[in-house]
């Protein structure tokens, strides 16, 4: 909990110097009617940021009914694949399969929403998609990107023949009838309750070929599942006897749908990246702030203005990562539109990403792009103010910071959410810390009398 009389001086620095980061020379806060002792001064400071890069490993993944299948290779970055897993419910309530029932056809349709290129030219590039059966069950234990692995379906393509896609507006295949005849097993009991038809049925796998050994490009196909579906067209016996056709559908995702990715940009880890900062959104590779070496570069610093630690009070604290501009207007067509600190934070026994909290704050800068002066800027004040005062061996790798995509939700009653962005895929190459415009930590602050 931050402490009262200190968060109440910062609320009064913010309140008053807004745009405190624009001042060059120190300014006094009533200097004429607080006694010396007590007088409050603000200064700036600049200072060299300590930044790396590391992967963002145990990414929660599961979307609401999306799936995303495809794959990108870049010289930069090396390859970025996902697959998809997805639950299977019963579209409609009482199936009833009759007597004898047969399959007549059975066909998986997937709508495509949006498709991701680096290259408007390889919007419509020819991909193969294979389907599977998956042969553990969907769970809140199996919603990020490395939960499940290649043992984790059958390897038998339930496909009919091979299929190639292009980008078009849907997929659609036909499956093994041998895998429709599996649907006939399960009971009316079953098929009603969700829970235990996904304990019985544990859903579907689709994945994609990897572009070819050498060859840049690719793209990621974002699947809407909210409307895809399965078709069984099947026969049966009535009571009579007599043969008749009927259908059942099933729904794609509606309890799961969890995207499967992976990164080939871990070789581009480094303590101290002089020559370029990367980032690798979903993944990949991140900016990476050590909370440890971040509260040892502040105290650096105060101890060479000779003043206590405890005495720095953080009016204002921004994170800035300039980018240059080589005269390419589509060089930043797959830039982030957006970059700020993240956590790493553990929730029921599960790593996830989450936004610090300055990113509640409308008035704040929330790393959004700048085209204009070539950076992204963040503010963190009030996560430095707390890191400061903590313990340096209290500090775990919990407090690091990430720098990522973020998105928002508002829902129906006006709340807004943030969240780590595991949706979109972007790229980002910014300045390294030997750049002249390097990335750097700018203070605006005062020392407690």
């Amino acid at each position: 909990m931050k402490d009262k009389g200190v968060s109440y001086v910062v609320a009064l620095c913010l309140a008053l110097f807004g745009l405190a980061s624009c001042i060059t020379t120190d300014h006094t806060l009533g200097s004429g009617l607080v006694p010396s002792n007590q007088d409050i001064s603000l200064h700036t400071v600049t200072l060299d940021l300590p930044v790396g890069m590391k992967m963002a490993d145990s990414l929660q993944s599961s979307i609401s009914q999306s799936a995303t299948v495809g794959a990108i290779r870049s010289a930069t970055f090396g390859l970025l694949h996902s697959d998809a897993a997805m639950s299977i419910t019963a579209g409609t309530d009482s199936i009833d399969w009759g007597r004898n029932p047969s399959v007549r056809s059975i066909s998986l349709s997937i709508s495509l929403d949006s498709a991701l290129v680096l290259n408007s030219s390889q919007r419509h590039i020819p991909q193969n998609l294979y389907v599977h059966q998956l042969k553990v069950p969907l769970d809140s234990t199996t919603i990020f990107n490395n939960s499940l692995t290649p043992d984790d379906y059958d390897p038998f393509v339930l496909t009919e023949g091979g299929l190639v896609y292009s980008g078009s507006e849907s997929y659609t295949a036909y499956l093994k009838k041998e895998f429709g005849e599996r649907f006939f097993r399960y009971s009316m009991a079953t098929l009603d309750s969700a829970e235990l038809f996904m304990k019985e049925f544990y859903g579907l796998y689709v994945r994609c070929d990897d572009p070819e050994e050498g060859t840049m490009g690719g793209r990621l196909n974002i699947f809407d599942l909210s409307s895809s579906s399965i078709t069984l067209e099947y026969e049966y016996d009535d009571e009579e006897g007599n043969r008749k056709s009927s259908s059942a559908y099933f729904n794609l995702g509606n309890y799961y749908s969890v995207n499967v990715y992976t990164a080939g940009s871990r070789d581009l880890e480094k303590a101290d990246p002089a020559d370029g900062l990367y980032m690798e959104s979903l993944c990949g590779i991140k900016p990476h702030i050590d909370a440890r070496l971040l509260r040892k570069t502040v105290a650096d610093w105060v101890a060479t203005e000779g003043f206590p630690l405890e005495d720095l009070l953080i009016a204002k604290a921004t994170l800035v990562f300039p980018f240059e501009y080589h005269g390419d207007r589509n060089e930043f067509d797959n830039f982030s539109i957006n970059l700020f600190p993240c956590r790493r934070k553990e929730v029921s026994s599960q790593l996830i990403y989450s936004p610090i909290e300055e990113i509640q704050d409308g008035d704040l800068e929330v790393g959004e792009i700048d085209r204009s002066h070539l950076w992204y800027r963040s503010n963190f004040s009030f996560y430095l103010q707390d890191l400061i005062k903590e313990d340096p061996a209290s500090i775990s790798a919990n407090d690091d910071l990430w720098m990522m995509p973020i998105v928002s939700y508002t829902d129906s009653y006006g709340s807004t959410y943030y969240y780590a962005d595991q949706y979109y895929y972007t790229q980002n190459i910014l300045n390294g810390t030997a750049a002249e415009r390097h990335p750097v930590l700018q203070l605006t602050y005062a020392v407690l009398k």
